[in-house]
This record gives structure tokens, sequence and C-alpha cells, in this order.
């Protein structure tokens, strides 16, 4: 079984003139929210093996903050092939992860990871509201739990994979 955490980056800044979208940086709001994912994933006992996030700053911030909160010796690793990749680059990142890490922690961007999650899990189990959210896209430091019978990451599929809950900062 594979476990999937998927949060987008938390609240940023509007570019400044002249500054490339990659190098955005969070607000204090967007501060608090990466430690509340930490926290989050901390108080619900979802330790994921790895985390991994994209290049951009934002969501480096954030996977660093949410690393300090849950533990700060949990590995982080980044890929310039997450920023802002559409659902099929998601897919390929989570196949070739190595078969020796069980869970990971994917800090990226909208919209490639909402269309993810609409393509890549069973959302039957979700309540209408939920559901709604999910498909009108991941707000700041959203946080979505996967969970995945396949047991290589090269099965994880649609057909094996449920989104089991997402949880929202403040709520």
């Amino acid at each position: 079984m594979k476990k999937i955490f998927i949060a987008r980056h938390a609240s940023t800044r509007s570019a400044l003139r002249g500054q490339e979208d990659i190098d955005r940086e969070l607000t204090r709001k967007g501060e608090t929210e990466a430690g509340w994912l930490g926290h989050h994933l901390q108080a619900h006992n979802d330790l994921p093996a790895l985390i991994l996030t994209s290049t951009a700053n934002r969501a480096k911030e954030t996977a660093i903050l949410a690393r300090e909160a849950l533990m700060p010796e949990l590995p982080i690793q980044t890929d310039a092939q997450l920023y802002l990749a559409p659902a099929a680059k998601i897919f390929k990142i989570l196949h070739s992860l190595p078969e020796d890490i069980n869970s990971v922690l994917l800090v990226g961007h909208n919209p490639g990871l909402s269309d993810f999650l609409i393509k890549a899990t069973d959302q039957s189990g979700l309540n209408t509201e939920t559901r709604n959210r999910l498909y009108r896209g991941l707000s700041p430091a959203t946080l979505a739990r996967l969970t995945s019978t396949a047991r290589e990451w090269k099965d994880v599929l649609k057909d094996n994979t449920r989104l089991d809950q997402l949880s929202y900062p403040g709520e």
C-alpha cells in the first residue's frame, strides 16, 4: 500500500516588478499555513517518508516549514519537474519513486495538483461539499490524503487510489 499526501504551496506574495514567478515567497499567513501542514500531519500520525517539492521558492518554503513542524530530520528533495506540473507529469514523478519509500508528501502548484486529484483518485467516499471544493481547485496549503492499494509506485492508478480527505488550514 502507498500513502500519498498532496499539498498546494501556502499563501504567497504577488510577484514584484521584474520578479520571476518561481522566485515568489510566502507571506506571513503562508508561513503559518505551512506550519499547520506539518502539525496536521503529525496530529493524524501521517508521517511521510519523503517530502518532494517543486523548485519554486514558495513550494520549498512550504516544505521546509511543514517539515520543521512535523519531523525536522525528514528528507526533502526538490524536483524541477513539479514546478507547475500537469497531472500527467505528477503521475510520472510518482511512478518513478523508489520502492523503499511507501509514503510521500508532494508540495506543488495548481492547477496541476487539483487536476491530478480529479484524474488520479476515486472520490466516491467524499461528501458533496468536499467534492465541490476539489473541483473548484485547491486553495493555498490544502492537504489531500490519498491511499493506493498498489504495491509498487508504477502501479498507482485511479482504479486503486482513493482520495480519503481534503484538509484546509483553519478548519
